[in-house]
């Protein structure tokens, strides 16, 4: 089995854990600042907490964070392994931090937004369905709580995340990985 998967030798040039819990705390607090400007400036909300808005931050975070860690690098070297795992730190660690937001946001400072993001969620919902399914996901979807929508967020944003962590990547890196060829016995 092994013959049939490339095994690559890739050498870590810098800090990335650093990197991906500061960056990763200024994106998801910008995404969170951009959400919040957002409602509070609009004449309605969002219809929902994770939306494009934000998933645009977050491609701007990870393509910023990513770019200034490779020319922190000697001779910008940096594989793609190591802004893979860059990159999918700062999608983590932001999408915590934007769904503690959205939770603290709906649970605590504007309760309202839950009815409000509830009732958004059903009108998009089929309404001529009426079969007893359809009913079951509407009861289910009025029953969501502030924390229901911080999981919604946080992990949309972090699912987001990773798609754009596997472009940058590819679009980022300097250094391929050496092939290691097994010896055979």
């Amino acid at each position: 089995m092994a013959r049939f998967f490339r095994r690559y030798k890739s050498t870590i040039y810098g800090n990335y854990r650093k990197a991906y819990v500061i960056d990763g705390l200024l994106t998801g607090a910008a995404m969170s600042v951009i959400a919040a400007v957002r409602d509070w400036l609009a004449a309605k909300p969002m219809a929902t907490p994770e939306n494009y808005v934000t998933e645009l931050v977050l491609l701007v975070g990870i393509l910023w964070a990513s770019y200034h860690y490779r020319k922190q690098l000697p001779g910008e070297k940096v594989t793609l392994k190591e802004l893979m795992l860059l990159g999918l730190g700062i999608g983590v660690v932001s999408a915590v931090v934007y769904g503690l937001w959205t939770w603290l946001h709906c649970g605590v400072m504007n309760t309202g937004l839950v009815d409000y993001y509830n009732q958004s969620r059903i009108d998009v919902m089929e309404p001529a369905e009426t079969s007893e399914a359809a009913k079951v996901a509407i009861e289910s979807v009025k029953r969501y709580t502030a924390g229901d929508w911080a999981f919604i967020a946080g992990f949309r944003s972090a699912v987001m995340s990773v798609i754009i962590v596997f472009f940058t990547s590819l679009i980022l890196r300097t250094e391929k990985g050496e092939v290691v060829v097994k010896n055979k016995k």
